[in-house]
């Protein structure tokens, strides 16, 4: 399929963020009481505390305390939900100071066809640990492995809770929202330190892990569309036309005049 080029179109100039007021919608939650559902939190009730329940998209979710989480798997895999189709956790240390721990399990039992997906969630406090599911889920192990190297989490009683996706000597966790979308100071010098040592960092110089970095003075690795020469030549300043990169700037703002919105009009 070849890709159209729309003449005119300048799609540059579209905004692709959302505005500070956009607020986006909640999905629909409906109450477990007179569902198939029903049974299956009988069941977990009656020997741990469900927080709370609820269908969500046609899956169960419950909420339970993070210490009934390896008797409740055990239960539901009673149940008939032996499949853990996926498991992770969302980091809401900032608005809430804790992770959320989300479990995915599902039945493959034609007679349990009302009542398929079943979603369990827990919290999790940043200096606490959880248990592992491996006994129960054996590809827990690589689920688990990856909320460890992603988000710092350890699990108590897992085989080999190290690292999956990054180096076994890589300093932080990318997908805690604290952790920097070019990387930290250590991931700036990783590759050089590694491959050269040390006494090179000041030779070669950090790596750049911004990949929507662009220097328009580096003639090795970037090129001007409309404005082509040859690669690795000295950078004319005359490629670029002042005129049309002007920008208009307020110059005279009189503060009192100024309002600021709590809602959009």
């Amino acid at each position: 399929m070849v890709r159209q080029n729309k003449i005119g179109l300048d799609i540059q100039k579209k905004a692709y963020h959302t505005d500070k007021f956009y607020q986006p919608k909640q999905t629909p939650k409906a109450s477990l009481l007179g569902s198939p559902y029903e049974v299956i939190l009988n069941h977990l009730s009656y020997e741990h505390k469900i927080c709370e329940s609820y269908i969500e998209l046609g899956t169960a979710v419950f909420w339970i305390q993070k210490i009934d989480l390896l008797p409740i798997m055990k239960i539901l895999k009673k149940l008939g939900y032996e499949i853990l189709s996926e498991m992770s956790a969302i980091d809401m240390l900032d608005i809430k100071g804790e992770f959320e721990m989300f479990y995915q399990l599902l039945s493959c039992d034609n007679n349990n066809i009302e009542k398929k997906r079943i979603r369990v969630k827990c919290v999790l406090s940043p200096n606490e640990n959880i248990d592992s599911i491996v006994s129960e889920f054996r590809c827990a192990i690589w689920s688990e492995r990856e909320a460890f190297d992603m988000f710092g989490i350890i699990f108590n009683g897992h085989p080999h809770l190290t690292r999956l996706l990054m180096p076994q000597d890589w300093v932080g966790h990318p997908l805690l929202k604290s952790y920097p979308l070019k990387g930290d100071e250590s991931a700036s010098w990783y590759e050089v330190d590694r491959i050269f040592g040390k006494e090179y960092r000041q030779i070669i110089g950090p790596e750049q892990r911004d990949s929507a970095r662009v220097d328009e003075k580096d003639t090795f690795n970037f090129a001007r569309i409309g404005h082509e020469m040859q690669k690795g030549s000295q950078d004319q300043s005359v490629l670029i036309d002042k005129k049309s990169s002007k920008a208009l700037f307020v110059k005279k703002l009189d503060l009192s005049k100024a309002k600021v919105l709590k809602e959009r009009r």
